[in-house]
């Protein structure tokens, strides 16, 4: 056999474990642990990224159908800050969000409720003062009042869809995007192409990668109305 024989780019690889900073117990009355699948922009392999309750599930399935985000780190180092007593705390976000314009945003994901009970609010003005230099350009509080149930959906169907790569039918639709000059259904949009499901699934991704409009606060279908971005 000889050395091309031996070499497959298409051999199966097992995603790479999350690189979480913390990781919760697996039974617990207070975390209810899982695991989102995704392959980055930043490292081209599929990775765990964990989630210790649903709001941060949603929350990472949101930041995943971002088209400008780069890298996710879940559970990220922990950070010191000094609380409105003057005590010294450690904090740690829930995500931590880079782009492909070199920012980087802290997530801190906690339901209402306890961001009241807990006046969390003013505990994340002490952590973003407190922030070490490059940490993070932006500190971003997310509660269940930030995610709307359409774009969770929407984003987790984009998070499905994408575990199927299709290249062809990837290229076919971004040819069809590109002959585009108004608005029309999905279902118009990949009727010419002629490979079923497999074009629905591409328009979708192509309405993540930024080629295409729609409303994601509504659950998109073939029906669903979309144009070509300008630019594209």
């Amino acid at each position: 056999m000889s050395d091309d024989d031996d070499f497959d780019d298409d051999f199966y690889r097992p995603p790479q474990s999350t690189t979480a900073g913390l990781m919760f117990p697996a039974r617990s009355k207070l975390t209810v642990r899982g695991f989102t699948l995704a392959m980055l922009p930043a490292e081209k392999r599929w990775r765990q990224i964990t989630s210790a309750s649903q709001g941060e599930r949603e929350t990472c399935l949101l930041a995943l159908a971002d088209p400008n985000l780069w890298n996710l780190h879940d559970q990220p180092e922990t950070v010191a800050f000094l609380d409105v007593d003057g005590r010294q705390r450690t904090h740690r976000f829930d995500y931590l969000a880079e782009y492909r314009d070199g920012s980087k945003v802290a997530l801190a994901v906690k339901p209402e409720a306890r961001v009241e009970s807990l006046s969390f609010r003013t505990t994340l003005k002490a952590i973003r003062r407190d922030l070490p230099l490059g940490f993070a350009d932006k500190v971003c509080l997310v509660t269940e009042q930030n995610r709307h149930p359409k774009e969770v959906q929407n984003a987790q169907l984009l998070n499905f869809f994408r575990r199927s790569p299709d290249a062809d039918a990837d290229a076919l639709t971004r040819e069809r995007i590109a002959s585009l000059t108004d608005e029309l259904s999905i279902q118009e949009l990949i009727a010419p192409l002629a490979i079923g499901a497999r074009g629905y699934r591409a328009a979708f991704r192509a309405i993540f990668a930024g080629l295409l409009q729609a409303n994601t606060q509504e659950l998109i279908s073939t029906n669903s109305i979309v144009t070509p971005r300008k630019g594209n």
